[in-house]
């Protein structure tokens, strides 16, 4: 059997070649995804709604391992967005170009947390989105396994955070009420003499 397509003739493929490998790409997706099944993880990032330039923020990356075998030897990379300034990375994972990155292994049926604090940069526009995404990799040259992002939105400073209350500022204030409260003291000490 033979059908002619734009004049030219062209071989029919036998129907049981099609359902063989129809079959073999079945029978592979499944093995797939068992492979991914005996692993199954999650992950979730969360930081705070808001925050105004200038204020500290911590990203608190979860990864869940709900599977039945131990998650050993993979990474965890976190973008964190310009907009941001990376103060410090938690749990021994270290950061290159706005990325952080840790070695994880979850055992069976346990969670890790990774922190990164950081700060919204003085030049953040109010109002701006800040998006950080994380992504699990379970082997270095695979797709990653699972990714979540959270979102910080850039608030305006509000009056306080507006107020400049440096150390040296609250040492000196605290000082002058001790002065105040011990001139009172004395105040009162001595007019307790006069009226014996």
């Amino acid at each position: 059997m033979a059908r002619v397509l734009g004049g030219t003739r062209c071989r029919a493929v036998p129907v049981w070649i099609g359902a063989v490998a129809a079959g073999a790409v079945v029978l592979a997706a499944t093995g797939a995804a068992a492979d991914a099944q005996g692993a199954p993880v999650g992950l979730s990032v969360s930081g705070q709604d808001g925050a105004a330039p200038g204020e500290e923020v911590v990203l608190r990356t979860t990864v869940a391992n709900d599977g039945d075998a131990p998650v050993e030897g993979a990474l965890l990379a976190q973008h964190v967005p310009e907009g941001m300034e990376v103060l410090e990375v938690g749990q021994g994972g270290m950061v290159e170009e706005g990325i952080a990155n840790w070695g994880v292994g979850v055992h069976a049926g346990g969670e890790s947390v990774h922190t990164v604090r950081v700060r919204v940069t003085e030049d953040a526009a109010v109002d701006e989105r800040l998006t950080s995404t994380a992504c699990l990799l379970l082997d270095r040259d695979a797709e990653p396994a699972a990714c979540a992002s959270d979102t910080v939105r850039v608030t305006e400073r509000s009056a306080a955070l507006g107020w400049p209350m440096d150390r040296a500022t609250l040492v000196r204030s605290v000082g002058a009420g001790l002065v105040l409260v011990l001139l009172w003291l004395l105040w009162r000490r001595k007019s307790s003499f006069r009226t014996r």
